[in-house]
Order: structure tokens, then C-alpha cells, then sequence
């Protein structure tokens, strides 16, 4: 099978070298002449168009940083997708979008899945129509540990806002809870440890350390950015405006987000969005540093 892949930033770049990995023939286009060389390097062919990438291309993927972006280049290539080939929008984008991107591809006469990934592509759920799924599940195995089939066009989009709902909504209430601890005078490690033992939050781990720490990162090389997380949230609740869902959590977490945005933290971790909570609450969530939270 030959694949076409469109962005090699941090996701599309893994999910690349996967597929080269695993004996795809990858064509890659970025417009980061860097990021196509790294990739080149490596056993892909670099295309100097989206376009010429889908040349013969049995699907085209996509992982871009925007639903403008993602529109953008979907629309540019449907027309020049092969016949029998499909077009797979790794990236998180609106339902709506997804389905207008199938309605274009059926029009057409090719395919096209939204295929969105979380846990930093452990998972991709995946929407569309069921026989062009199984035709590609060998690649999407290659580039995931889990893939999971959740319906038509636009549920792999709904599955995976969902998803970044409860995930940030429930960050942003364990913060919360452990400020109030804070507060209240507590030790902050052990509610946190007792939180995580008595309600199942086992929360962020790893990440948790790093806020003890006060270590959010850098924008060079953070994977979960801060600036997509928010994007994220914004259109899983305006999915839940959308059809009559109630958001009220959703619509908080997205407040505290843009804040973080405004204070310019859009490319550092996620998590760094905890500091507009430490400076309302006036504590700061840190271990065994002098004049902080303990």
C-alpha cells in the first residue's frame, strides 16, 4: 500500500516514521523543508506538494494543526485523490467538518475517515464507512496501539471531543480540589495521593511531578501544547451548543484555558493552564520548595 501523509509535526512525524517502520512506501509533504528531510532521512520520499504526495497514493492522512488548515488542504485535494483512493483526517477537527469532507469524497467517488487520536496516538477512533476502515486498520495499526471503529462520518470527531472534555474538565477539577487543600493548610502530595486511591482520579502522573516541580516544559518540545488543548475544548463544547448538551464544566475549563493563552503559554505544556488557578487561589501547587504549597 502506498501511503500519502500531509504534516510531519510532532504527531504526523511519529506516525510517519511508524509507517516507514512497518514497510510502507510514504510520500510526505510538509511546508517545513526541515521536517520533510528528518523524514527523508529516514526512507520516506519527500513531495514537494500535497498534491504530488497523493500521486498514485492509495490514501492520503493528515495530521494538521487547525480545522482551517485541515480544510484547507482536504478541499485542495479531494479532486486530485485517485480513483479508489481516500482521504483520513488524523487531526481533531468539528463533526461537521468531517462530514462535509465525506460528502465531498463520496461525490467524488473516493473515500475519506475522520481518524482523531488521543494519549499522544496510543488511541485513534475512527469514523466513516466500515469496509474503508478495515481496508486501512493494517496502517492505522501500524501507527496506534489502539484503533477502535465507532461509526459514520463525524464519530471519530464526537468520540474523540468527548474524550478531551472529561479529560480537561476533570484536570481542571482535581486542581481545583487540591488549591482547596492548599489552602486549608493540607499536605498536598498525600490528598492528592488519597484523591487518586479513594475516587479512581489517578490524574496526569507523571505530569503531576512536573507541577510539583514547577516544570511545564518547553515549546520546543512539548507534546501537549497548550494551544491545542484549548482548541480542543472550545469544539467539544461547541459540539455540546451544538445538539443541546449541557457544557457549563466544559465552557470553565475553556475560560481558564484562553486566560493561559492570554499570558502567552499557548506552546508550553497543558498543564501550565494551572497557574491562572494558583494565581485566583494565591498558593502555588509545589513540593518541597521554600514559601510554597506543601
Amino acid at each position: 500500500m502506498r501511503i500519502a501523509y500531509v504534516g510531519a509535526g510532532n504527531m504526523g512525524a511519529r506516525f510517519i516514521n511508524r509507517l516507514i517502520d512497518a514497510g510502507y512506501e510514504v510520500a510526505v509533504f510538509d511546508p517545513r523543508p526541515e521536517a520533510v528531510a528528518a523524514i527523508a532521512a529516514r526512507g520516506g520520499a519527500a513531495a514537494p506538494s500535497a498534491r504530488e504526495a497523493a500521486q498514485g497514493a492509495d490514501a492520503v492522512f493528515a495530521s494538521l494543526p487547525t480545522p482551517a488548515v485541515v480544510e484547507q488542504v482536504a478541499f485542495d485535494l479531494i479532486p486530485a485523490l485517485p480513483d479508489g483512493g481516500a482521504f483520513v483526517d488524523m487531526s481533531t477537527s468539528p463533526p461537521d467538518l468531517a462530514r462535509r469532507i465525506a460528502a465531498a469524497c463520496e461525490e467524488r467517488g473516493v473515500g475519506a475517515l475522520d481518524a482523531p487520536v488521543s494519549n499522544g496516538g496510543v488511541f485513534v477512533t475512527v469514523g466513516g464507512p466500515r469496509d474503508l476502515f478495515e481496508r486501512l486498520r493494517p496502517a492505522f495499526e501500524a501507527m496506534c496501539e489502539r484503533v477502535l471503529y465507532v461509526g459514520e462520518a463525524g464519530q471519530g470527531q464526537v468520540a474523540k471531543l468527548a474524550r478531551q472534555y472529561v479529560s480537561f474538565t476533570g484536570l481542571f477539577t482535581l486542581l481545583e480540589g487540591l488549591l482547596i487543600a492548599a489552602k486549608a493548610g493540607a499536605d498536598v502530595r498525600q490528598v492528592a495521593d488519597f484523591i487518586a486511591e479513594s475516587v479512581g482520579a489517578r490524574g496526569p502522573g507523571r505530569s503531576m511531578e512536573r507541577l510539583y516541580a514547577g516544570d511545564f516544559g518547553e515549546p520546543a518540545t512539548s507534546t501537549a501544547k497548550l494551544d491545542i488543548v484549548a482548541k480542543d475544548v472550545a469544539l467539544a463544547v461547541a459540539l455540546a451548543e451544538s445538539v443541546g448538551a449541557p457544557s457549563g464544566t466544559g465552557a470553565e475549563a475553556s475560560r481558564i484555558l484562553r486566560a493561559a493563552q492570554a499570558e502567552g503559554w499557548g506552546d508550553y505544556e497543558c498543564w501550565i493552564a494551572a497557574r491562572v488557578l494558583e494565581a485566583h487561589a494565591g498558593v502555588e501547587l509545589r513540593i518541597d520548595q521554600p514559601g510554597r504549597a506543601e
